[in-house]
């Protein structure tokens, strides 16, 4: 359907802003029933279609959305979800700044549940497990067929999907305005993972999907999420003492049924939970005995740290990564090997203590610290990876120093944490290594970037290395929201429209790392001329060059107001042509070629070979001819000068001869006189 000329005029002038040329977003009508924590939904309309009713999540764009994976969920053929239909980057008035936004379609009914705290009308069994769990199941596969977690399953993200909520379908909802599991409450969390800081809780796996579905469903038999009132940090201790089963349903009566399926799915032994499979085996009719939750073994006698009582590994291994420097103490002192051996008896438990202890070689630094987070991961191989500061979840380390990059002792840690192995160690004492193969890959790559300190490397390298949809962090594009190379040409084309006069600086560490990450093709001579700091001509030049090849890569995209600001640049370049009507020409030349946008076409103008032979010759020549006008001037004013001292020895010897005739007439005057007088 071609869109009328009056209706892109009645969209502007109702305050719309416009998304990829299709969509128009409106500022001024909220839709508070589909905000997704902590996006804001408002209304939207399609261009082609603006019968078609949608909403656009405009996101926080200093989070890391997943908007790599906006296409895939686009082209899920199940019921079972809201539907994602594009997504892009507008200029928000709300914000100031460009920020991302992600489309959906509008589903018909109500959200299930508006907080975690309210209570709801109970689900029927029959209702859950025909217009839930088989909806979510089909879109689960289809998901996990395409290499992706939905992360974000609770009763709050649930949508029904046509009024009649008793008969309506209901929908698992948007799972991409932030990095997974961000807002899940640790309730719909597998412990391992509630353990983990929310922004680094990794993208995880199908497993942790089933398990937040078993929660949900518990949810919806109960009309209220489990563990109400309770803190995040209680919910976790619960789980660990009573396993996830106990400490979620407690004494909820739920049928056989039911409870085969819960005991299934909310089983923390990952091997033993539920898959799709069984879930589907379930579904069709075909039960199961329920599974019995095995509970980590408990302490004769309770480990005391920190006016705690602790009594399993899991407890100790948390009490330790938020207490540090007691828990070193508490390891050196020999205080935990005392508790293990005489309290706990678990033989490989101690066995993997002691490898921790003693594996790290002499020459190592801050070996304390290193021996401590070995400790940690031997006594819960599962829990997240922790050095001092910096905790993660395996696959979640990447955007977790991401997200808390601005904090230096968090990076330092980073660092050291990488430099230590910990995930290598936690594959030698045998926990899933083949899982963690592809992310022990990835950080091995990282330690050479870490260890180079010049630009387009370092840290800032890494965080673009592990969070590839990461937008750039630079100051210097502080308002815009680039995370592609043709968004980055953009946003230097309307900042070189905002200051014509030009720009102090034009690539920082961030914006370099994020080039060098994204671009096919090296930069190395441009990298090393940008830290120049003997040459500022040079350094100018590489910035253009590095800002020519981004054009490059967007596809050619005309840039004039950015070739007007490299002009500015790469005026000492233009000055250093000796002759004056040849700069004149070349700055005639610059400023019809910036009318082109081209930064390719700047650059072979000032480096222009005939240009620089041209004046070199005529430059050599105007010297040569300055000498040979210089020595004849000399030669000149050297017989000027031979011929003025003649003609002074000459004017003296006249003058002599002239006083010595003058003398001799006046001796004979006087000599006649006298002779007369005589």
């Amino acid at each position: 359907m071609a869109v009328e000329e009056g209706q892109v005029a009645d969209a502007v002038s109702s305050g719309a802003v416009s998304m990829n040329d299709q969509f128009d977003v409106y500022a001024e009508q909220p839709l508070k029933r589909f905000d997704s924590p902590p996006a804001l939904a408002y209304a939207c309309t399609e261009r082609r279609d603006p019968d078609r009713e949608l909403f656009a999540l405009v996101c926080d764009p200093k989070q890391s959305l997943r908007h790599d994976q906006v296409l895939v969920m686009r082209q899920i053929s199940q019921q079972g979800l809201v539907r994602a239909v594009d997504w892009g980057v507008i200029d928000w008035p709300m914000e100031g700044r460009r920020c991302p936004a992600i489309i959906y379609e509008c589903p018909q009914g109500d959200r299930v549940l508006a907080s975690l705290d309210d209570e709801f009308p109970k689900v029927s069994e029959e209702a859950i497990s025909r217009n839930f769990i088989e909806p979510a199941v089909a879109t689960l596969r289809e998901m996990h067929s395409q290499g992706m977690t939905h992360r974000a399953i609770r009763p709050t993200n649930l949508f029904y999907d046509n009024p009649k909520s008793a008969q309506a379908t209901i929908l698992l909802g948007e799972c991409l305005s932030a990095p997974p599991a961000m807002w899940q409450s640790a309730v719909y969390e597998t412990p391992e993972t509630a353990m983990a800081p929310p922004t680094g809780r990794g993208f995880g796996t199908i497993s942790d999907d089933l398990y937040a579905l078993g929660v949900t469903i518990l949810a919806l038999l109960t009309g209220q999420s489990p563990c109400l009132g309770m803190s995040d940090e209680q919910v976790i201790q619960s789980k660990l003492t009573y396993g996830s089963y106990g400490a979620l349903v407690q004494r909820q009566r739920l049928s056989l049924t039911m409870m085969e399926v819960l005991r299934g799915l909310l089983m923390d032994q990952i091997e033993e939970r539920w898959t799709l499979d069984d879930l589907e085996f379930w579904v069709s009719g075909r039960r199961q005995g329920p599974k019995q939750q095995d509970l980590p073994p408990k302490a004769a006698q309770a480990f005391s740290f920190q006016g705690r009582d602790l009594l399993t590994r899991r407890d100790v291994a948390r009490a330790f990564s938020n207490n540090w420097d007691a828990a070193i103490e508490a390891v050196r002192t020999g205080l935990l090997d005392t508790w293990l051996r005489r309290s706990l008896g678990e033989e490989e438990a101690i066995e993997a203590v002691n490898i921790a202890k003693t594996t790290i070689p002499v020459a190592e630094t801050e070996t304390d610290d290193r021996m401590l987070a070995r400790v940690i991961i031997a006594l819960d191989p599962l829990g997240p990876i922790t050095y001092k500061s910096f905790s993660a979840a395996i696959n979640g380390i990447g955007s977790e120093i991401a997200a808390r990059y601005s904090d230096e002792s968090v990076r330092k840690d980073f660092v050291e944490l990488l430099q230590a192995n910990l995930i290598e160690f936690s594959c030698e004492i045998g926990q899933s290594a083949s899982e963690k193969m592809h992310v022990i890959a990835q950080l091995e790559k990282m330690k050479p970037l870490l260890e180079n300190a010049s630009i387009g490397h370092g840290i800032e390298r890494v965080i673009y290395e592990l969070n590839p949809t990461l937008s750039c962090q630079s100051p210097l594009l502080e308002t815009e929201y680039v995370y592609d190379l043709t968004e980055m040409l953009h946003a230097y084309e309307r900042l070189a429209q905002q200051n014509p006069d030009g720009m102090d600086v034009l690539v920082d560490r961030h914006i370099a790392a994020f080039v060098v990450t994204h671009l096919r093709g090296g930069l190395t001579s441009e990298l090393r001329e940008i830290e120049n700091t003997f040459d500022p001509n040079a350094v100018a030049k590489a910035n253009i060059r590095m800002l020519s090849q981004i054009q490059s890569e967007a596809g050619s995209i005309p840039a004039p107001n950015l070739c007007n600001v490299a002009i500015k640049m790469l005026e000492p370049a233009v000055e250093r042509f000796h002759s004056r009507s040849q700069r004149e020409r070349i700055h005639l030349r610059l400023r019809e070629v910036a009318q082109g946008g081209k930064l390719d076409e700047i650059l072979r103008i000032i480096d222009n070979s005939t240009y620089l032979e041209n004046d070199r010759n005529a430059y050599q020549r105007a010297v040569k001819e300055f000498v040979r006008t210089v020595l004849q001037m000399q030669q000149l004013a050297f017989e000027k000068e031979h011929k003025m001292q003649l003609a002074r020895a000459i004017g003296a010897e006249v003058s002599a001869f002239i006083s010595c005739i003058l003398s001799l007439i006046v001796i004979v005057i006087i000599a006649v006189v006298w002779y007369i007088g005589s």
